[in-house]
């Protein structure tokens, strides 16, 4: 990732801040997690600084009406439902009615205004990137599809973005629950997280990890604010690089299938669960793989000779896709740390990655604003999905591997059909900075995360049963 010179005097009051173990009672007290049906529920905060992390403050800034008060928030809609949208109501709240210009015309303007952030020029690519037009040309898509309806937003549940090419801070535990980042807490410089289950773990900027078992009682209907540090145990909370470069880039915590074999995900559900680990990357360099289930313990740890911005096993954990500040993303062996292949097609740096639960397939995602999809049996390029407006930060696979979700810096979010081989798109389009997406396990909800100061919302999508339960894939 784009790396920024830790300031001395921050160095310096490191050594002052509370012990994270100190901070977590506070830190699970300030959890936010969000009912899809309305509730606000306790989440992770985030600090913001200057020197770290993306400033939003003029993100939706032209389409303020004139001489607003900022206070003032556009219709009064705190949360807008399914049938106010049926109705006519914009998704988000925003009263374009009381903004001189519509949104035809500045959804226009984003798309030619926009600029999107990569760090190489084509002096320093293999090629144009003029070039990829005639690749995302060649797969023909779809548009106009509608796979997932939108069912509500909320604006209490905004969530916050920490870093500018960091946006993994939405992660769904059910249909209706939704773990998000809030900025509240100034002790702890929290750069990414994940949440599975009743296991939540954070990173932070100066190599710090930190993981909480949620209170047992998390998801039920009369859970309230903890008014005690009992209501969660801290199970982890170390630093676990020294580096000068010590930012957590990415957090992935992945729980696998006894004896699970490429081509057998359908049977996930049905199968005996193994162990919980989490894969850590660094821009020290390094990915480490850590045993949940047992103290945190190192598994692996992998040396690359770029900072690493995401890695993610395969569904067999027999590989890891591995990408960072090069063009490149690497398949490694799990077991003997050796690279077993090599993607080179890219022509920026890449920040998202996942794999389709078959194991035979998966996605990259790069800041010259394309995703591939990979056949990693004869490891080659099967599709070249191109983005509206920027960097492909976020990908999802739908647990039964029906549908991939891209999610653009801002604005886009797409719905590939991977059962018409990634053809058919549907194409959510919205307004603000995207801090996450995040599919719930049962695959019947996706949520998206906005970060704006005024239109900042989240967003709640519902599958539709036509092909719900649809299980062909890709062979």
């Amino acid at each position: 990732m784009r790396r920024t010179s830790i300031q001395q005097q921050d160095k310096e009051n490191e050594m002052e801040k509370p012990k994270l173990m100190n901070l977590m009672p506070m830190l699970l007290l300030q959890m936010l997690i969000w009912k899809g049906l309305g509730t606000k529920r306790v989440g992770l905060p985030m600090m913001m600084d200057d020197d770290y992390f993306f400033d939003e403050e003029d993100a939706l800034t032209s389409i303020y009406p004139d001489n607003l008060d900022e206070s003032f928030d556009i219709g009064g809609l705190s949360r807008v439902t399914k049938d106010q949208f049926r109705r006519g109501c914009d998704p988000q709240g925003i009263r374009w009615d009381q903004i001189n210009i519509t949104r035809s015309t500045y959804r226009n303007q984003r798309l030619l205004q926009y600029e999107n952030y990569e760090n190489l020029d084509d002096s320093a690519r293999p090629r144009p990137h003029s070039s990829l037009k005639a690749e995302i040309d060649s797969h023909v898509t779809n548009r106009g599809h509608s796979f997932y309806e939108f069912e509500n937003s909320e604006k209490q549940a905004r969530a916050n973005i920490v870093h500018f090419q960091l946006r993994n801070l939405v992660w769904a535990t059910t249909s209706h629950d939704v773990f998000v980042t809030q900025i509240s807490l100034d002790a702890l410089h929290m750069s990414t997280m994940c949440v599975q289950g009743s296991i939540c773990v954070a990173g932070g900027f100066f190599g710090d990890l930190v993981c909480v078992k949620l209170p047992s009682d998390i998801h039920s209907d009369d859970f309230t604010r903890a008014s005690s540090p009992d209501t969660g145990k801290v199970l982890f909370s170390e630093k676990i690089t020294s580096d000068e470069n010590a930012i957590t880039n990415s957090i992935l915590l992945q729980r696998f299938t006894m004896g699970l074999l490429c081509g057998q995900s359908l049977n996930k559900r049905q199968s005996k669960q193994g162990a919980l680990e989490a894969v850590i990357t660094n821009n020290d360099s390094q990915i480490r793989i850590l045993d949940v289930d047992n103290s945190f313990r190192e598994v692996n740890r992998m040396h690359f000779p770029w900072p690493v911005n995401f890695a993610t096993l395969s569904p067999d954990r027999n590989l890891v896709c591995v990408l960072g500040d090069s063009t490149e993303c690497m398949l490694m062996d799990v077991t003997t740390s050796r690279r077993v292949a090599v993607c080179d097609m890219h022509l920026d740096y890449s920040f998202a990655a996942a794999w389709h639960p078959d194991g035979n397939i998966f996605a990259t995602g790069n800041q010259d604003k394309t995703a591939r999809i990979w056949d990693r049996r004869m490891m080659r390029c099967l599709a070249t999905l191109g983005g509206r407006l920027g960097a492909i930060r976020s990908l999802r696979f739908t647990e039964d591997g029906r549908y991939m979700a891209m999610a653009e810096p801002a604005d886009f979010v797409h719905i590939f059909d991977v059962k018409s081989n990634f053809e058919n798109v549907q194409e959510i389009d919205i307004f603000g900075e995207i801090a996450g997406i995040s599919f719930s396990p049962e695959d019947d909800a996706l949520f998206v995360g906005i970060s704006d100061r005024m239109y900042g919302t989240m967003m709640q999508y519902r599958r539709k049963l036509n092909g719900l339960y649809d299980f062909d894939l890709l062979p």
